[in-house]
């Protein structure tokens, strides 16, 4: 057992040192590092890497269960800091649900993901009552947590998985099981859960205790203590969020199956526009490294340097500042910028490709769009990667009679290419690395001011969907397909 739990620890945590050089005789170290990975908190805010390799790696049996004991831990700590606060027992819900024995590996992987990003918005939920819209209220997680599902499946290693299990359909498949596990929701159910966490827990807890300093000693016994008394209170207090939870699961599950009919549908002798998939970030890159495309720059500088900070946000204007949702920082994405009001009756551009909502943030004016004559034109002076946006085709929304559509409008700031990491990508000798230039007028808005009434059909730009020649799933030709993302202020 010690050999599977030596190598549990070694994903989360590196070996003490003492560890190593006591050829693993040094009980004390062993006990350091069990306290430290057991203590470990899931992070707010995790990168797509964080969040699907951690996916993965909790499928790995063992690793999994430690997994469950520092997410459980997590949550435990949360509500003992403040047992009144519905909302911390909301997402101690969401982490026993994913533990349910319903689920195999692979789907309880997939669950940890969306449960993960519905535990986001409980941390933001503030004073907000529980059943007051609580799937309304976290669809910008939930969408969140859709992208990095997504991703998730298309991972090699568990495109394998679904083979083995024939799930041609995940999400349909993940759809039926959300079902399943609202139907199953109740209070016994989730004690189980929460039982079959403490059982790993105490036998950790334990090591520490016994071979752990004395500090780590009375450490360990507060923490027992506050799972322990985070348990004993579990049977009120998860009666009381129950309901809006079971809810939001059953909507999960509606979600799951717009998803799946968004992705599967079939069309005769057309593209089937929501299977289509733009490259991934790790493909981008590689195919940078073998052949540079003509819109990308090797320098040593950006063009247009990006914005450092937001500005000043008049009232009624998005808000580029935020730290969530679909304008979450949006403000680097420019060199220059200034708050504009667009009068009705103006009509502006989006160039997307199939898998885009029609209502996103980045539009342009139509002097701006009869600018481009090529996809290399506008992927290098609007600074959009391909993993980004593939393009291909193009959306036109016109401002609605009344008051005006305010946005931000200014110059494109150059994009730095940077890996999964946030670390920026080398081109080579000299410090240099991939740019994309910028410089055309862009135009940022709030998707949820949008009006679905006042979006134009989608048209091919003639621009094709290819960047690197790779395949796009094509059969016959695009059905230009719109796709309207339901958002909220």
């Amino acid at each position: 057992m010690w050999e599977e739990l030596e190598n549990a620890l070694a994903w989360y945590q590196a070996a003490p040192v003492r560890w190593i050089k006591s050829a693993k005789q040094d009980l004390t170290a062993a006990a350091e590092w069990v306290w430290v990975v057991i203590q470990g908190d899931f992070a707010d805010e995790q990168s797509t890497a964080q969040v699907v390799t951690g996916t993965v790696v909790s499928m790995i049996p063992f690793v999994d269960q430690i997994c469950d004991v520092r997410d459980v831990v997590a949550n435990c700590k949360k509500v003992h800091a403040d047992s009144s606060d519905k909302w911390a027992w909301v997402a101690l819900t969401l982490t026993l649900i994913g533990l349910f024995p319903t689920l195999g590996s692979l789907a309880k992987g997939c669950f940890k993901i969306m449960f993960a990003y519905g535990r986001k918005y409980t941390l933001r939920a503030g004073k907000a009552a529980v059943d007051g819209g609580m799937w309304q209220a976290s669809k910008p997680f939930v969408e969140a947590g859709i992208k990095k599902l997504n991703e998730f499946l298309a991972r090699p290693e568990v495109r394998k998985a679904l083979a083995v299990l024939r799930w041609d359909n995940a999400y349909k498949e993940l759809a039926k099981l959300a079902r399943k596990l609202a139907g199953e929701l109740n209070v016994g159910a989730l004690l189980a859960a929460f039982d079959k966490v403490l059982g790993p827990f105490k036998e950790l807890i334990g090591l520490v205790q016994r071979f752990g300093t004395a500090a780590m000693q009375t450490q360990a016994g507060q923490l027992l203590q506050t799972v322990s008394k985070v348990r004993q209170s579990a049977n009120a207090q998860l009666a009381d969020v129950l309901k809006p939870v079971q809810d939001w699961v059953n909507k999960l599950a509606r979600r799951l199956e717009i998803e799946s009919d968004m992705s599967y549908r079939a069309y005769t002798n057309a593209l089937n526009p929501h299977a289509f998939k733009k490259p991934s970030l790790d493909a981008e890159i590689e195919a940078f490294k073998k052949d540079k495309p003509a819109w990308l720059d090797i320098k040593n500088r950006p063009a247009y340097k990006p914005l450092d900070a937001a500005p000043v946000i008049p009232p009624g204007y998005p808000n580029v500042a935020a730290t969530s949702g679909p304008l979450k920082g949006k403000y680097d994405t420019f060199h220059t910028m200034d708050p504009m009001e667009i009068p009705p009756g103006t009509t502006i551009y989006r160039v997307l490709d199939p898998s885009s909502s029609d209502n996103s943030i980045c539009w342009m004016t139509a002097a701006e769009f009869d600018k481009l004559k090529s996809k290399d034109d506008w992927r290098r002076r609007f600074a959009v990667w391909a993993n980004w946006n593939s393009n291909g085709e193009f959306v036109t929304y016109v401002v609605p009679p009344g008051k005006p559509l305010k946005v931000w409008e200014g110059v494109t700031g150059s994009q730095e290419m940077r890996d999964a990491a946030g670390k920026a990508v080398s081109a080579g000798s000299g410090g240099k690395k991939f740019f994309l230039e910028g410089g055309a007028r862009q135009i940022v808005l709030n998707p949820a001011d949008l009006e679905i009434g006042h979006m134009g059909k989608r048209k091919p730009t003639g621009w094709g969907y290819s960047n690197f020649g790779e395949s796009t799933s094509m059969v016959g030709v695009p059905t230009l397909t719109n796709y309207w993302y339901e958002s909220k202020k």
